[in-house]
């Protein structure tokens, strides 16, 4: 169902999101100094291009890289309006609701990008090692 549901996030404007991020990630990394910035925006780029996936948490603290989110907040501004509209059309609809949400994520996200961690879940491996020791 999270296959189906990432195909219609990237039919219905998800990747353009992608593409954005990616783009940033890809400009930022083009400079010496920038490679941590564009590395972060690269991971953000990853994680809008399958947002429905069970493995993947995230956290947002804005202290971590206080200067580059200060630096950022105008573009981000720009980009918590794009979001807020766009999720807010989508989630008027009763099936738009799921993409909607995914566009608010993208929202609280765009915020502050550079104090992202996305941790995958370690879920089947702690599974398998309960079974193995029954």
């Amino acid at each position: 169902m999270n296959v189906f549901k990432n195909i219609i996030w990237l039919s219905l404007g998800g990747i353009i999101s992608v593409l954005f991020w990616g783009a940033l990630g890809a400009l930022f990394c083009a400079t010496v100094v920038g490679i941590p910035l564009g590395k972060q925006l690269l991971q953000v780029a990853r994680l809008a291009l399958w947002p429905f996936r069970d493995d993947v948490e995230y956290d947002v603290n804005f202290t971590r890289h206080f200067i580059a989110n200060i630096i950022w907040s105008p573009l981000g501004l720009l980009l918590i309006s794009f979001y807020a509209v766009v999720g807010a059309v989508f989630w008027i609809t009763l099936i738009g609701m799921p993409i909607g949400e995914t566009y608010f994520k993208l929202l609280i996200i765009s915020a502050a990008p550079f104090g992202i961690e996305v941790d995958k879940k370690a879920e089947p491996v702690k599974e398998w090692e309960e079974w193995k020791n029954w």
